[in-house]
């Protein structure tokens, strides 16, 4: 059997065995450090655990693990085992939990007794806690007779527009994964600040991170002003965000006054990002910045905006930048056929990268993967240097009178009016227009702005097609489980 994902990760653990991996608190607050090689040790002790319970390859296993470390070694473990692994999302319900592992057919189910005891699961499913599984696993020694197959990492969808689809994510594309995410601009000697779920696209940073030496710190949740704390004391050179928690951090009383000498990475992404906001934080965090585009069907990263290219451009911070190596990107019409340059069209990609399809859904694999291309769903241009901007979800297209308008195009206007702090805009059913455009929008503290002035403000901007005939203020934007914004909550409110 050819070398594996798990297996490479194990080959970067052995090669820098005293090295720290990672660095958490406790819920008692304790501090610990791992290193490398105790890294390894844990993978090749739980995986051969999971052989001392009964689990074979091909069988299913789920986790549901806070933000900890075990929430990678399981992962890990269960890949050097073959078995079918499944993370649960610490932020979701229980009945996306029931739902998840009926449809992931998982015969056990990991759980982090100190955060999730009391969530409720399916019968027929046996629950194995992780403090039961460390003891099983400290006294168990790996031998010639655990379990080793071919991973199956299914990699549930985040379903905010319907039932959860489970990703397969086979050895291919894990170890694409892992390589294309090696070839990024890690700096040297990068410590990583984690702050949200590992079960998600954080976790799949960390192969890639330890290819290139780094070492990781794991808070329990997203805070700001313990960001910056840990940048300025605690030797965190780069982490992770979404463009919600990046807009935290510029807004953040302290940033003005903290030291940020030691930052040189900001990765961002899983949504889209105001480029106006995204001057603002390279004016005031550096050249630290690194867009990252992708999606479940192929993690982490299709296109990236390297630091280098970052510059206070709206046509380059608005674009998601330029493929991965080993990933062929295309922008196709309807009919399959390229589009020109500065032509809308569905970003579609193929490459090691992608997924084997959706679990026990052929229909839906069928038509992700129609013509050998995975068909992203996001309408893009790309302009004559190659650099691609994504516009918009084709589902979220507002087709207006007969014409089409991608909200995105609508936000980054909304966006650069001084009093507007965030926006999301969404189509919603009109008795004239089929749908109309319509925007909600966050205004800074102490800004004043009226729905008429900014409906205004896009229209001398962009025309009148695209201004809003529905302009709403809220305090705050509702954001789904990953972070992103819930329009289809906002949707349900107009």
């Amino acid at each position: 059997m050819r070398p594996g994902y798990a297996d490479l990760i194990l080959s970067a653990l052995r090669r820098r065995p005293e090295r720290t991996a990672f660095r958490f608190t406790d819920d008692d607050g304790a501090k610990h450090t791992w290193t490398y090689g105790e890294t390894a040790e844990r993978i090749e002790r739980t995986a051969a655990a999971f052989g001392r319970r009964g689990l074979a390859p091909g069988d299913g296993i789920a986790l549901l693990c806070g933000p900890d470390p075990r929430a990678f070694t399981v992962m890990a473990a269960a890949c050097l085992a073959g078995l079918r692994y499944t993370a649960l999302h610490p932020l979701a319900t229980a009945d996306t939990d029931r739902t998840v592992l009926r449809d992931s057919a998982s015969d056990r189910l990991v759980v982090d007794d100190t955060r999730f005891a009391s969530r409720a699961h399916p019968e027929g499913v046996q629950a194995l806690s992780l403090t039961e599984l460390d003891s099983l696993a400290a006294d168990t020694a790996p031998g010639p007779g655990d379990p080793r197959g071919p991973a199956l990492y299914l990699f549930y969808t985040g379903g905010t527009t319907g039932e959860p689809k489970g990703v397969m994510l086979r050895d291919r594309s894990l170890l694409a994964n892992a390589w294309a995410g090696a070839t990024w601009a890690w700096p040297p000697d990068t410590h990583f600040l984690i702050t949200t779920p590992m079960s998600h696209a954080a976790g799949l940073l960390v192969a890639p991170g330890l290819l290139r030496g780094a070492s990781f710190e794991l808070h329990s949740s997203f805070d700001p002003g313990r960001v910056l704390d840990a940048i300025e004391h605690d030797g965190v050179s780069a982490t992770f965000v979404v463009p919600t928690m990046l807009y935290a951090l510029l807004d953040h009383p302290r940033l003005a006054t903290a030291d940020l000498s030691g930052l040189t990475w900001v990765l961002y992404g899983a949504a889209p990002a105001d480029p106006a906001r995204l001057a603002e934080a390279h004016r005031l965090l550096g050249p630290v910045l690194s867009q990252h585009y992708g999606q479940a069907e192929a993690p982490n990263a299709l296109t990236v905006l390297d630091p280098a290219e970052h510059r206070d451009d709206p046509g380059v911070l608005g674009s998601c930048g330029r493929p991965v190596p080993g990933v062929e990107i295309a922008l196709l019409d309807p009919h399959g056929r390229d589009v020109p340059d500065g032509e809308p069209g569905e970003l579609c990609a193929r490459g090691p990268l992608v997924m084997d399809g959706y679990w026990n859904k052929p229909e839906q694999t069928a038509a992700a993967l129609e013509g050998g291309w995975l068909h992203t769903g996001d309408v893009a241009r790309r302009d004559g240097t190659g650099l691609i901007t994504i516009i918009d979800r084709i589902k979220d297209t507002i087709i207006t009178g007969g014409f089409n308008v991608y909200p995105r195009e609508v936000e980054d206007v909304l966006a650069t009016h001084p009093a507007v702090a965030a926006v999301a805009v969404y189509g919603t059913p009109d008795p004239h227009w089929g749908e109309a455009v319509t925007a909600t929008v966050v205004l800074h503290p102490g800004r004043h702005a009226t729905p008429a002035e900014l409906t205004d403000h896009v229209r001398a901007r962009r025309g009148a097609l695209w201004a809003p005939k529905r302009l709403h203020l809220a305090d705050a934007l509702p954001l789904t489980a990953l972070g992103k914004v819930d329009k289809k909550e906002l949707r349900n409110r107009s």
